[in-house]
């Protein structure tokens, strides 16, 4: 469960184009049901404190041109037992 709030962004420079920026900030709730683990042979490994994760993501989505989209964020995630995650992303779709 989350929730997402953004801004269009178009500058003046950018008038008669296509070009169409989305900073964006994203806070997202997630709950997991079954542990995370592996095993093989016979150990086994499991990850501690992520039953119940805070994540609290920041980014940019933007149309360069109507046949190219670019996108980037940053992720931390925040678990129980010291459990923490960072995370980031880059993009890009053409279409031809």
């Amino acid at each position: 469960m989350g929730v997402k709030a953004y801004i269009n962004g178009h500058n003046a420079i950018d008038d008669n184009k296509s070009r169409e920026f989305q900073p964006f900030v994203e806070a997202n709730w997630i709950h997991n049901t079954q542990p995370a683990s592996v095993k093989m042979d016979d150990v086994s490994s499991d990850m501690r404190g992520t039953k119940n994760i805070g994540e609290l993501k920041v980014g940019i989505e933007g149309q360069v041109t109507p046949r190219l989209n670019v996108w980037g964020n940053v992720a931390q995630q925040v678990g129980d037992t010291g459990y923490s995650d960072t995370q980031g992303m880059l993009g890009m779709k053409y279409s031809f």
